[in-house]
């Protein structure tokens, strides 16, 4: 866990785990994010599996999360990790919750782009998969590559659709 303070206060995190995983290999990923967020650690850290990555509601929209993904890919470097990888929520799926501090409208373009992925298994273009402003957020700051759709990864996600995009850097270019 890398941690963001402001003087005594936890203003973020990023919670991840080190794995000898490949996060290509779509047989051997986690099918649920519970799954996901408790792999034990393996070595050597092929990969950086992060599973949480929360800022207080008053660092929404400052450099916090940027700074949090630029130590964590500086630590990846370090331990010799190829990929980082995330779970990217999709909340133009059905749009925000009440309940949830994003307010995203749902999408139904992007709604077919996911159903469709879903339905057939073939890749959308980057462009359709970012329409979501959190999978655009990812792509612009990261260069991430998407890499598949995990279907009931996180049911209770309505939002989503209980359905999350993996998606990798690679720690190598």
């Amino acid at each position: 866990m890398i941690l963001a303070m402001v003087g005594n206060l936890v203003a973020g995190a990023i919670c991840f785990v080190e794995t000898s995983q490949d996060p290509h290999d779509t047989e051997k990923f986690p099918k649920t994010f519970s799954a996901y967020s408790s792999l034990a650690r393996t070595g050597p850290a092929r990969s950086l599996y992060v599973y949480n990555l929360g800022l207080r509601p008053d660092f929404r929209g400052t450099d916090m999360a940027r700074r949090l993904l630029s130590q964590l890919i500086g630590y990846g470097h370090r331990v010799g990790a190829r990929w980082l990888v995330g779970d990217g929520r999709c909340p133009s799926y059905a749009g925000s919750q009440d309940d949830f501090p994003n307010k995203v409208r749902p999408d139904l373009a992007f709604r077919q782009t996911i159903d469709d992925w879903h339905r057939t298994g073939v890749m959308p273009s980057v462009t359709s998969i970012t329409r979501d402003p959190l999978l655009r957020f990812y792509r612009r700051v990261l260069q991430c590559e998407f890499l598949h759709l995990a279907p009931s990864f996180l049911p209770q996600d309505i939002s989503s659709g209980g359905f999350r995009v993996i998606f990798a850097v690679d720690l190598a270019r």
